[in-house]
């Protein structure tokens, strides 16, 4: 199947999924989905499981206490973290799976959309890796205590390069008239 394809099928899923309400279903997806990933397929489900955990934990953890004062279905809890879970595992998968320059090519506009932004997630890695290396310099590591004296100036930095890079990033998307303001 062509990438476009994928595309296309996953959205259709996307919204199906949005529209179902049964936790089996839910499941079934997770490991058809599973099935989809290949070699990959146990790297691909902890990191959903650790972006679930990370982002619904807390949400999760204040209906449930919620629920001591209020009389909450738990059962729709489960069911959105299993919908948000097999979402972001479908989610990527099929990123590991297709190439989306290639699935994008029938609009122009969100090639270049998506040539932008691929290219400001590198930028930002690649400004993320250096400055961890210039607190490695400086003698900081994850296992020691970095100082609020030498991550501020590291700091500042970084948010003033990520302006100013989004602002050309802007600039360039004006350009060509892909922003209207």
């Amino acid at each position: 199947m062509s990438d476009r394809a994928w595309l296309f099928v996953y959205l259709a899923v996307v919204i199906t999924l949005g529209f179902v309400h049964n936790e089996y279903i839910m499941l079934f997806s997770i490991f058809i989905t599973m099935a989809l990933g290949g070699k990959a397929r146990f790297k691909i489900f902890t990191k959903a499981l650790l972006v679930i955990a990370l982002f619904n934990l807390s949400i999760s953890l204040s209906y449930i206490i919620y629920s001591f004062f209020t009389p909450v279905d738990i059962f729709a809890l489960v069911l959105i973290n299993l919908r948000a879970f097999a979402i972001t595992l479908l989610t990527f998968t099929l990123v590991r799976r297709i190439n989306l320059h290639k699935a994008l090519e029938f609009s122009k506009v969100l090639v270049i959309l998506y040539g932008f932004t691929y290219a400001q997630i590198i930028l930002l890695k690649n400004m993320l890796q250096s400055y961890y290396e210039g607190l490695k310099s400086r003698g900081a590591s994850l296992s020691m205590k970095i100082t609020k004296k030498q991550l501020q100036p590291l700091l500042i930095t970084l948010f003033a390069t990520m302006l100013h890079k989004s602002s050309e990033q802007s600039m360039g998307l004006r350009s060509r008239g892909l922003i209207d303001d």
